[in-house]
């Protein structure tokens, strides 16, 4: 199949770019928000009245409940694009219903409760798409193959995203701490191992930051075919 054009206008591309955009305006304007109460209260003195002890928990945010409100908005960022991932293969194969003719079987006890073919299909596309956009190696590899989509403009974007998923990983399955997995992972990319069982520290501000450019310059980049 020739590389396909005009992907900006697909749906799933401009929810997606809504939905990144909506994820780190939200994170930065908490933040924001958090500063801008804390002023205040050092501006009208409030932390010297009597019952404000009562209330500080609920006014103010130390850095490290603001790491957290990045962490959690640097694992928000992902699951908009794991959104992406598989909305953007579903929104293709509807589009070009050829190209995953003969890619997969399914059982007949997978689709013997569907009442029409419509169901069928929808059903074959859902489970091809999820099947495609389980990794991202996969996810881009096949984009590439089967439709001549070049979803990221350069190796070094690609590998970028690769780190930071990693670190998501880390994250979301280790507590932050490394693990022989995150170990085994970055091999590729440092001159020295990963020590075993330290707590990742870096700025979680830092890398949601990070992630939101290139998950924009991905956009960038569909938006050129």
């Amino acid at each position: 199949m020739a590389a396909l054009k005009n992907l900006a206008n697909f749906k799933s591309v401009k929810n997606f770019g809504k939905e990144i955009l909506d994820t780190y305006t939200l994170v930065n304007a908490f933040n924001a928000q958090a500063v801008t109460t804390s002023e205040f209260l050092t501006f009208t003195k409030a932390k010297d009245k009597p019952d404000y002890q009562k209330f500080k928990h609920l006014l103010e945010i130390d850095s490290k409940q603001t790491e957290k409100l990045y962490e959690l908005g640097f694992i928000a960022l992902f699951a908009n694009f794991e959104c992406f991932m598989f909305e953007f293969l579903k929104e293709l194969f509807k589009k070009y219903p050829t190209s995953f003719k003969s890619e997969k079987i399914i059982k007949f006890e997978d689709i013997k409760d569907f009442k029409d073919v419509i169901d069928i299909k929808d059903y074959f596309i859902d489970s091809f798409a999820i099947e495609k956009s389980y990794e991202i190696d996969t996810w881009k590899i096949f984009l590439s193959q089967k439709f001549g989509i070049k979803i990221f403009a350069n190796k070094k974007d690609f590998e970028r995203l690769k780190l930071l998923n990693f670190l998501r990983n880390l994250i979301l399955h280790s507590g932050s701490k490394t693990n022989s997995k995150f170990r085994n992972d970055l091999k590729p990319f440092l001159k020295s191992p990963v020590p075993l069982g330290e707590r990742f520290s870096l700025s979680r501000e830092k890398y949601f930051g990070r992630l939101y450019v290139i998950l924009k310059l991905l956009i960038t980049n569909l938006e050129k075919n």
